[in-house]
């Protein structure tokens, strides 16, 4: 049994009001070690998901598969209490984050929050009517990235990408590896992680609630283009970690990141080959040259594992048809001096 994984459970369990808090501190080890998420929405069951499916619980901490009679329902109450517990009954201090549809606590847990969005000149700048809480229960594997970091070194050195389902493990590993990257077991490199959401290194008053490394430096709540350039301009990283690239700023930095010769590993939501060359955000970094593996994760069902490393020139050459005899032009897979594709 993961005694790490029970703490940090019941860490996440104490974030909700008393008497749902009581109900999922009974729940069984087996339970606890294995889950992943606490859900809480407004009249309906409390829903806890992990590794063994889906299961509602009762009041004496009972866990059900079945919806019966006896399960707790959460109450208007139960989620404004929980909201409050979340904020530290200081909601305006999270108040950029709520806008946002999140508030990250002390442990590194992270809570989705679902309601009504109040707008003033085309800014969120509000939210109210909390209908529906996500508590999502930080992790941490050392060591689950050890067999990615062995690869990558030895085999693909460079900007790493690693793909995956949602809640297939891709914070975890980047965590894992910012671990690796900056202590001795990757040579004390100077590795900035970009931790927008605050769920890589979960710093709380300026000090991360996860190990990650000793020569790390952790920028929180920029947005994800203005870190990286923040990153650039005054820390001089070897390596960034960041998670989750969605649009083009984030694509314009991370450019100009690697233009000066910063290795980066970042995760993207795409569980297929395919998926990933329809994000062209993406796309567009793959034809930097300076990514040379894709990394895809097995899933949800076998989280922080490992399916298939992709050589980038590989993916390419699949999807697109390259010509094997062509000269690539300083090594760019993608534009093809001698066929033009």
């Amino acid at each position: 049994m993961n005694e790490d994984s029970i703490r940090r459970f019941e860490s996440a369990a104490r974030c909700t009001g008393v008497r749902i808090r009581r109900a999922l501190l009974k729940l069984p080890d087996n339970i606890k070690s294995k889950a992943s998420e606490i859900r809480l929405r407004c009249g309906r069951p409390v829903m806890i998901s992990g590794l063994f499916g889906d299961v509602f619980i009762s009041e004496n901490g009972k866990e059900s598969y079945i919806l019966t009679e006896n399960v707790i329902k959460a109450s208007i109450n139960d989620i404004e209490e929980c909201f409050k517990s979340l904020c530290s009954y200081s909601v305006h201090t999270h108040q950029n984050s709520i806008c946002r549809g999140y508030v990250t606590v002390n442990g590194g847990h992270r809570a989705g929050l679902a309601g009504t969005a109040v707008s003033f000149n085309g800014e969120v700048n509000a939210v109210r009517d909390i209908s529906s809480i996500n508590i999502r229960i930080s992790r941490q594997f050392k060591g689950i990235a050890n067999d990615i970091y062995e690869y990558i070194k030895g085999v693909s050195p460079g900007s790493t990408l690693i793909a995956g389902s949602p809640s297939s493990g891709k914070t975890t590993v980047l965590r894992d590896l910012a671990r690796i990257l900056s202590s001795a077991q990757g040579g004390y490199m100077k590795t900035v992680i970009i931790d927008e959401r605050e769920e890589i290194a979960a710093c709380n008053g300026g000090v991360p609630q996860n190990d990650i490394g000793i020569s790390s430096d952790v920028i929180s709540g920029y947005s994800k283009g203005e870190g990286v350039m923040i990153a650039l301009r005054s820390m001089s990283p070897q390596k960034i970690v960041l998670d989750e690239i969605g649009n083009d700023e984030e694509a314009v930095a991370i450019e100009a990141g690697l233009n000066s010769g910063v290795d980066f590993f970042l995760s993207v939501h795409a569980s297929s080959e395919k998926e990933l060359l329809n994000r062209k955000q993406i796309v567009r970094l793959l034809k930097s040259g300076a990514f040379s593996t894709v990394i895809f994760l097995k899933g949800k069902d076998d989280p922080s594992k490992v399916d298939r490393c992709v050589s980038v020139g590989d993916l390419y050459d699949k999807y697109y048809g390259f010509d094997n005899t062509c000269s690539f032009n300083n090594g760019d897979r993608f534009l093809c001096s001698g066929c033009g594709k």
